[in-house]
């Protein structure tokens, strides 16, 4: 089961949509950070007010954007379709906005504490498996509460010993070659362009970063689809 929830986690790789999603996660995390940047240098007078508000502006955007981008992928994460659910956070947004914000307080906290756990808040690709896992399963949440029994009754969520080291090497693998294709293509743009390399690079890395996520994605789908 752990090599074919790595071909299935690979294989959302290939659809068009994860990448769209991706310049999405871009405008929900980045943009707002990169103004910010650009206030703090031209105010002189409130840049450290700017400035510390940022720190805790980071992880709530990282956050809301991880979170938009698990929801959107969701059906192409588990298996379940073959196109992104582009309308499914804002739904979820406005009619249950409750589930939204604390699935959001959720990961903040969860951010938080892992950035302060040694050598662990180091590891960028553990960060990102352990969020992006607490984001799909309130996806499966939400699917348990309109179709009853849909996930209780067939997921675990915890996955053995080896899966788990399997899931964490393989993770902090595609990570590394992320940044390294992300590098790549970005000195290769800003030669073409000034400042357009540095915009692609965040988002393709952050793509690859979330690859641990997708092969977790891929083992609950399979649970769910192996339990009817």
């Amino acid at each position: 089961m752990f090599w074919d929830s790595v071909v299935a986690g690979l294989k959302v790789l290939t659809y068009w949509q994860v990448y769209v999603a991706g310049l999405e996660y871009f405008a929900i995390f980045f943009i707002p950070m990169i103004a910010v940047g650009l206030i703090t240098q031209k105010s002189e007078g409130v840049g450290g007010t700017i400035g510390c508000l940022s720190m805790f502006l980071l992880p709530v955007l990282q956050v809301a954007a991880m979170a938009v981008f698990i929801l959107t992928l969701s059906p192409i994460i588990f298996g379940f379709a073959e196109d992104a659910a582009w309308s499914f956070p804002w739904k979820v947004i406005m009619l249950a906005p409750g589930v939204f914000f604390k699935l959001i307080g959720v990961l903040v906290v969860a951010a938080i504490v892992l950035a302060f756990i040694p050598i662990l808040g180091e590891l960028q690709s553990l960060q990102t498996l352990v969020l992006g896992g607490i984001a799909l399963m309130f996806v499966l949440a939400i699917f348990d509460s309109i179709n009853p029994g849909m996930v209780k009754e067939h997921v675990d969520f915890s996955p053995n010993f080896w899966f788990s080291i399997g899931l964490l090497a393989i993770g902090g693998l595609m990570s590394w070659i992320g940044r390294m294709v992300a590098a790549l293509l970005s000195m290769a743009i800003e030669t073409a362009q000034e400042g357009l390399g540095q915009l692609i690079m965040f988002p393709i890395a952050a793509i690859f970063g979330f690859i641990p996520v997708f092969i977790y994605g891929a083992w609950l789908g399979t649970q769910i689809r192996g339990g009817f």
